[in-house]
Formats: C-alpha cells, sequence, structure tokens
C-alpha cells in the first residue's frame, strides 16, 4: 500500500487543487447536467476555496502531490468529509482506502458524512467500511458512518 502524509493547502496549491478536482468530478457533472461549463465551474470553485481551503490538505507521495482531501467539524461535532480526491496515476492503488481509514480512526467519537454523485462506484468502498445511506438525493447519495468510541 501506498504511503503518504498530508499537508495543509496553501495558495500555490490553488490551480492544483482545481484541476484535480475537476478530474474527479467532470465526467458525473457532464452525466447528470450534460456538459462541463469552465466558466461556471470555475465560480463554484471559488466559493468551495472561499468557504473551505482552511480545511484542505494536500496528499503527497514520493514528495509528489497526488490528491486532496477536504472535510470539516460540524457545529454540531460531525465529520463532514467533502472530498477525496486523488491523480489518476494514484487511483486504484489502496490510497483513498488507507485516507478513509485514518478519517474514520480520527473521528471515532464523531458521525462521519459524505456525500457522492449516483453514478460514482465509491458507494461500494463506503458501505464496505461501514457507511449506511441516509438520504438520496436527485444527483448524490448522502451516507453516515456513525459514532464508534
Amino acid at each position: 500500500m501506498v504511503d503518504y502524509i498530508l499537508i495543509p493547502y496553501v495558495d500555490d496549491d490553488y490551480e492544483f487543487v482545481y484541476l484535480t478536482k475537476k478530474n474527479a468530478y467532470q465526467r458525473y457533472v457532464e452525466a447528470n447536467w450534460g456538459e462541463w461549463n469552465e466558466d461556471q465551474q470555475r465560480g463554484f470553485f471559488v466559493d468551495f476555496m472561499d468557504n473551505f481551503a482552511k480545511d484542505i490538505q494536500i496528499i503527497i507521495v514520493d514528495n509528489k502531490k497526488v490528491g486532496f482531501v477536504q472535510g470539516t467539524i460540524t457545529e454540531a461535532d460531525d465529520y463532514d468529509l467533502g472530498n477525496i480526491c486523488i491523480i489518476p496515476e494514484f487511483q486504484g492503488k489502496g490510497l483513498g482506502t488507507k485516507i478513509l481509514h485514518r478519517i474514520i480512526e480520527e473521528n471515532k467519537d464523531r458521525d462521519i458524512y459524505l456525500q457522492y454523485f449516483k453514478q460514482n462506484p465509491v458507494g461500494i468502498l463506503y458501505s464496505r467500511l461501514g457507511f449506511e445511506k441516509c438520504e438520496e438525493k436527485p444527483y448524490h447519495i448522502k451516507m453516515v458512518l456513525r459514532k464508534r468510541g
């Protein structure tokens, strides 16, 4: 399994985070809305960064940026896992699973929430790790892993 470290996001990571997020989600945006409108998506990304840049950690493997994770502890003391995005050449190597295990362990005293596009097969992994579907939206499935601590 791949070893990694997480480092805090800095402003120089902005374009890397955008392109990594675009790579992860473009196919699902196109499947649901018919196209990827670059100007519109850049606008959404500005809003995303305004709200969540402080919660982003860059995933580093062998001194290379390979993805990012973004999660927030909510006012209700739950953990909201917003994104785990990994560049294609590091997908399928167990890295995402390893990061999820770390998040689960670090937040065992909290409920952990996440959502994903319905077309994304990652729901199988989330179910295997104990997450349960708690809500279905038009384009997303929301899941929760209840406190384990």
